[in-house]
């Protein structure tokens, strides 16, 4: 039963990827999810576990991604301005080509564990 609703959970984020905007998914089993190019600005994503989940290219501008799972997540080039990474976990996850000059509460012993580049914009504390 728990088993077929997380598959059940992330089908419906799959499905409606585009109109999750201001969704409310907060402590949502999200794993693997395909949530590439997803439209999640302003969705409270709080305490979800969305490890191994794709967010290549996903709006997540002003998202709450506070105590969030994204253990390995791919977040390359999501637009992340105004998100808050507090208590979120971070380990592996893509953040490479990002910008994340402007997110709330991640913090630099969150990012070592992290992926990042040349072209990852740091956040602005951090400079």
């Amino acid at each position: 039963m728990l088993k077929e609703r997380q598959q059940s959970d992330r089908r419906v984020a799959e499905l409606n990827k585009r109109s999750l905007s201001r969704a409310n998914l907060s402590r949502q089993k999200l794993t693997g999810a395909n949530l590439t190019r997803a439209n999640l600005r302003g969705a409270n994503l709080s305490d979800a576990d969305l490890a191994c989940a794709n967010l290549i290219e996903a709006n997540l501008t002003e998202a709450n991604m506070s105590g969030a799972n994204l253990v390995d997540a791919k977040l390359s080039r999501a637009s992340l301005s105004g998100a808050d990474f507090s208590r979120a976990d971070v380990a592996g996850a893509d953040f490479r080509n990002a910008d994340l000059s402007t997110v709330k509460g991640l913090t630099l012993q969150q990012l070592a564990s992290a992926q990042v580049n040349e072209n990852t914009t740091l956040p602005r504390a951090f400079k």
